[in-house]
């Protein structure tokens, strides 16, 4: 609601300098953004951008009014993936209407497709770096069935996922996946997600960043045919009205790419903390630091319980390399 009135920088506002000086940001849609459309998929008048709890719902069938999309886009947002438990919580009309909506709005997206086209759809990228592909995919739609095969699936397409990064791998691109999958609430990765992280190095993958779970998880970094492949299993959330600890703690990733003898490399990696802050009627978020209370402080100790070593520093190596590439805004669709 409060989005709503007073604009969604009220409440991701922390964030927006990171993002805007990210060459390339990426951010998990999840739910809809299907204009006027009701729960089981029928549309009707839009009211405009308000959460009346008919047409523009939270939890448990989300529907965002398209306005979330320009404020992603405002906020330094440049790329979402539609892959996700909620994709067809408007059914696949409003799957359209969502993916019709993004492109409207030169949002690039990947994940789910419109009706009739082909399930999985790499979106590539050119950078200074090399060519870049980015492959999106969830673990179910929440047993919404997809008669129209739109939301590629992370274990039933298991194959077709893994051929995939293979091919895109094969052609020189540095391919980041973006499965949608595991436990929620659960710290640490379940084995389906560790085995298919295993596959997806194999295959080829130059790095594999996950969400769903609503917490942190552990990272990995697995050697592959890229050389050292960092896996986060879960980021947790960006924004949500979820206080415990655990789920009001997040993380955002931050893979520093350079130009390598066969495409694109991950040359420097770490993570910048997150938190909800519930003080008050409005949450929002904040940076947690050192010294700026107990809450902070929790949050701060579980991130580096479960991600040791990897908390932002000023440099990376790709930064202090003199070939390095000027950081401005050089991602094209």
């Amino acid at each position: 609601m409060r989005g709503y009135r007073r604009g969604f920088e009220t409440i991701w506002g922390a964030a927006i300098p990171l993002l805007r000086a990210a060459d390339l940001a990426i951010a998990n849609l999840e739910g809809p953004t299907a204009a006027g459309f009701l729960r089981g998929g029928r549309q009707v008048e839009d009211p405009g951008p308000v959460l009346d709890d008919r047409i523009y719902t939270g939890y448990p069938q989300f529907n965002y009014h398209p306005v979330v999309i320009d404020q992603l886009l405002a906020a330094g947002v440049d790329v979402v993936t539609t892959a996700n438990n909620h994709a067809l919580d408007r059914g696949t009309a409003g799957l359209d209407a969502t993916l019709t909506a993004l492109t409207e709005r030169n949002m690039a997206h990947v994940g789910a497709v419109p009706a009739g086209n082909a399930r999985f759809a790499p979106l590539r990228l050119r950078s200074n770096s090399g060519r870049l592909s980015l492959i999106a995919c969830t673990f179910g739609t929440n047993g919404i069935p997809d008669r129209a095969r739109q939301v590629p699936l992370c274990y039933q397409d298991r194959a077709q996922l893994l051929a995939l990064v293979r091919q895109e791998a094969r052609s020189g691109a540095g391919v980041i996946v973006l499965p949608h999958w595991g436990q929620e609430y659960q710290l640490h990765a379940d084995r389906q997600q560790q085995r298919l992280a295993q596959d997806l190095v194999a295959a080829g993958a130059m790095a594999v960043v996950g969400t769903h779970p609503h917490v942190p998880q552990p990272w990995d970094v697995l050697s592959g045919p890229t050389g050292a492949t960092p896996v986060i299993y879960s980021t947790g959330n960006f924004v949500a009205a979820q206080p415990p600890l655990a789920r009001a703690t997040s993380v955002m990733a931050w893979l520093e790419l350079c130009a390598g003898p066969n495409g694109p490399r991950v040359a420097g990696l770490g993570y910048i903390p997150l938190q909800m802050e519930f003080d008050g009627a409005d949450p929002s978020l904040t940076l947690p630091r050192a010294g700026m209370g107990p809450r902070a402080e929790a949050g701060l100790a579980l991130l580096d319980r479960l991600i040791p070593g990897r908390a932002l520093t000023d440099q990376t190596e790709c930064q202090r390399r003199p070939s390095a590439p000027e950081r401005d805004p050089y991602y094209e669709r």
